[in-house]
């Protein structure tokens, strides 16, 4: 839309002009994120910063999936870092992993295949992403 434009009507002047028009950033929620990239944001591997790296545990009461090993953000040295009892009895040894590139993400999403209705056999699902997000698709 920003570099073709798109017509559009004016019904105050009642004229057509072309609009331009670009997605410049999106503010949103964990589960509008998940939405919007069709990636997904429940379960193990949630994280979209660390995804097969996500250290997570589930709660045998609830069967809930939580993560406690999100100390390694700090700055190395940091006292939290050492801290045990308030947190899950263990201190935090671990370095943050590096964050995926734009190219990165890409390369993961750009081979996906997304078939829409039900399938009639569930499969395990090897990648997070769903399918590749229309965002990719847009020139920027």
């Amino acid at each position: 839309m920003w570099d073709q434009g798109v017509e559009v009507f004016d019904e105050f002047a009642n004229e057509t002009f072309k609009i331009h028009a670009m997605l410049f950033c999106t503010i949103n929620d964990f589960q509008t994120y998940g939405n919007l990239s069709w990636y997904n944001v429940k379960g193990h591997k949630a994280c979209p910063i660390c995804e097969e790296d996500t250290a997570s545990q589930q709660l045998k009461p609830g069967r809930k999936t939580i993560y406690l090993w999100h100390r390694k953000y700090f700055r190395s040295h940091h006292p939290y870092q050492r801290l045990k009892k308030a947190f899950n009895g263990c201190q935090e040894a671990s370095s943050p992993p590096t964050p995926l590139t734009g190219v990165k993400v890409y390369e993961k999403v750009n081979n996906i295949y997304h078939t829409f209705g039900k399938s009639k056999k569930k499969s395990f699902v090897t990648n997070i992403w769903k399918k590749k997000s229309i965002f990719f698709d847009f020139p920027y």
